[in-house]
């Protein structure tokens, strides 16, 4: 058999916030700013449009092509500064728990290949550093990328 063309990436971070609040911080541009990137478009529908940026690093444009209030949101996920890449698609999924929220990511389409491995591994480390500072966010109020809240 085979191996598959591209790789995924499954990680999972529980949140000590409710389902709606942390919903509220992955679709709302104002509250994405605080814990991943720093400018934000999201148009909050299925088949709408999102554009984020990052100072200095990477711009990324894409699809909503799944929107469940409260549980779920799927992007396209299209590298512009990368195009080789190819478009990947990026899954934030709210699993209710007792105290809180579990949020699985799950980014779906990376390219195999050694070319690939350190960009593979980059990604993982951007989804546990990202998943940590969304925790950090909602439970202390905590940006984990700014040295002022020391």
């Amino acid at each position: 058999m085979a191996a598959p063309k591209t790789r995924t990436i499954r990680q999972q971070v529980f949140v000590h916030a409710s389902p709606k609040k942390v919903f509220k911080a992955i679709t709302q541009p104002k509250v994405l700013r605080r814990w991943f990137l720093d400018e934000a478009e999201l148009s909050p529908r299925k088949g709408g449009r999102y554009r984020f940026t990052w100072e200095g690093g990477p711009t990324h444009t894409g699809k909503v092509i799944e929107f469940v209030r409260g549980k779920r949101l799927t992007l396209t996920w299209e590298w512009s500064d990368q195009p080789e890449v190819g478009m990947t698609k990026l899954k934030l999924a709210l699993v209710p728990k007792e105290g809180g929220t579990v949020v699985k990511f799950t980014h779906s389409g990376i390219p195999r290949g050694e070319r690939w491995v350190s960009f593979y591994g980059g990604a993982i480390q951007g989804w546990t550093y990202f998943g940590m500072n969304l925790k950090s966010v909602l439970e202390h109020g905590r940006d984990l990328r700014s040295d002022n809240d020391w």
